[in-house]
């Protein structure tokens, strides 16, 4: 399957497919919506853009909270050829105003539970013309006197027929923000291409079909929520369960209850799960295959809890790379997919052999199907291109028969006396110990110009932690120049709306 469509008349022709199916049920409330009423909504909310807003919006940026409105809106966009722009709605101050404010978008899609983070933004959003509120128009009104401030309901028009927008499939349909949990967030421009190959070639590795059930409590500003999850349903005629966001407790509750099958997960979402004590409703789901990269917890030990089949690493993307190597059902390296080249490279850009750990690059064999480049940031576009390659900033390796395996982030690796220390590997050693529940490393500043580590950690209820105890646990795993430094019992871990430890919080405590 190789499509050639842009998303908005994907959506129409799903619609019409899979019409009387439901598509998408909001696991907070339940309510549920069909394919042939969601492409109705999104064609209500097309026609009010263009009849209240003209044909030239350009950019239109938006910050909510998951529900069928916010999903239907960014169809919506994509009908009508305006470049969506999703922003990370943990972000505040200076990084929230550079997400909204760089495209120039004029219009803000958001809710009263964002007012008090714009509030102290107002003076940086100059491009900022109106704001479509969710809800609380009347205090967006207040707070906002020098904008226009509209409901999202007066959008929605009568007219239900689709629009066909004039984009080709390799325009930019979306910009999505890397996570900047560590760094400047740099908004990748996405296209109707680079969505469509990346939920096709979901398809085979995860054996999706019309039956299926994914449970998706990752944010639409996030490639995995909008891409892997839903677009992925969305050709194949399934149903997607839609949460705010990944909430612990009530995760079993709601794969029994909604009948999920299949969900993603990254690394730090498995060992939340592993380290929850067990409950009846881990044996009685329909959760049939899962996924986590990377995978902390041990494939035969997971399935066997859990009552699933986790299928191994290998699958490997990003936002800008886009989604470039396929896990195997049942082997630990990935595939690397037709319309990409994968090479393992040294500090130089010099090709290593296999079975060498190196440097990801990855470059295209066919338009659009990785990021167009960073908007407006031309020198870090140019930066993350080098002889031809995109460099990943990744680390991984091939084997002799061609097949990826990840290894780290590049900003994992922490440089401790001359050694180069993976910040997973001591996760790994740490997250070994029976009482901790979560942790996360960084590096400090250390000695001689160098780095050392330095350790959060959360205790699992009921248990009680010694730093000193885990200090000694982690000398008898781990080289003695990977033993932290220093070691910080958290109430609780501070996370991206993704789940993974937001480390630039962490670098501030």
């Amino acid at each position: 399957m190789t499509l050639r469509t842009t998303l908005g008349d994907l959506l129409t022709e799903r619609a019409a497919m899979f019409a009387d199916r439901p598509f998408v049920t909001q696991a907070e409330t339940g309510r549920s919506i069909t394919y042939a009423a969601f492409e109705r909504l999104t064609n209500r909310i097309a026609h009010g853009l263009l009849a209240q807003f003209g044909a030239q919006l350009g950019h239109g940026a938006i910050l909510l909270e998951n529900s069928i409105e916010y999903l239907a809106l960014t169809y919506a966009l994509k009908k009508i050829d305006v470049i969506e722009v999703s922003v990370n709605r943990a972000m505040r101050a200076a990084p929230l105003a550079r997400m909204i404010s760089q495209t120039g978008a004029p219009v803000l899609f958001t809710s009263a539970a964002h007012l008090e983070a714009l509030d102290q933004i107002r003076d940086q959003l100059p491009h900022l013309r109106c704001l479509v509120m969710m809800d609380g128009a009347e205090d967006a009104r207040r707070l906002f006197p020098q904008l226009e401030v509209r409901a999202f309901a007066s959008l929605l028009s009568q007219e239900t027929s689709h629009i066909t927008a004039a984009a080709r499939d390799t325009d930019t349909a979306t910009i999505l923000f890397t996570s900047g949990t560590t760094g400047t967030s740099k908004g990748c421009m996405l296209s109707h291409r680079y969505a469509v190959r990346t939920a096709e070639n979901m398809i085979a590795p995860f054996r999706v079909t019309e039956a299926d059930c994914v449970y998706a409590p990752y944010p639409l500003s996030h490639i995995g929520a909008a891409y892997y999850d839903i677009l992925t349903t969305l050709m194949t005629g399934g149903h997607v369960i839609l949460r705010d966001r990944f909430s612990l407790s009530n995760f079993w509750t709601d794969v029994n209850d909604y009948g999920a099958t299949w969900f993603m997960m990254l690394g730090s979402v498995q060992q939340l799960l592993w380290a929850n004590p067990p409950s009846e409703l881990e044996k009685t789901h329909r959760i049939s295959r899962c996924w986590a990269t990377p995978a902390p917890v041990p494939k035969a030990a997971f399935d066997a809890r859990f009552n699933t089949h986790l299928i191994p690493g290998g699958g490997y993307g990003s936002t800008d790379a886009g989604w470039v190597v396929v896990p195997q059902w049942d082997h630990p390296g990935g595939v690397v997919l037709p319309h990409f080249e994968v090479e393992i490279q040294d500090d130089h850009g010099e090709r290593l052999p296999a079975g060498s750990p190196g440097h990801v690059a990855v470059r295209p064999k066919e338009p659009g199907v990785m990021a167009d480049g960073y908007f407006g940031m031309p020198e870090r576009t140019l930066d993350s291109r080098r002889n031809l390659w995109f460099q990943t900033g990744d680390i991984g390796r091939m084997d002799d028969e061609g097949r990826f395996y990840f290894l780290h982030r590049v900003s994992e690796r922490i440089r401790v006396r001359g050694e180069m220390v993976s910040g997973y590997e001591v996760e790994e050693g740490i997250l070994s110990h029976p009482s901790v529940q979560d942790c996360a490393v960084i590096a400090v500043p250390g000695a001689m110009g160098e780095e050392d580590i330095k350790a959060f950690v959360t205790v699992k209820d009921g248990h009680s932690l010694d730093l000193e105890v885990l200090r000694s646990h982690c000398a008898g795993r781990m080289a003695k120049f990977m033993v932290p430094c220093e070691f910080v019992q958290l109430e609780e871990m501070p996370r991206t709306p993704t789940g993974k430890p937001e480390k630039g919080v962490l670098a501030r405590l």
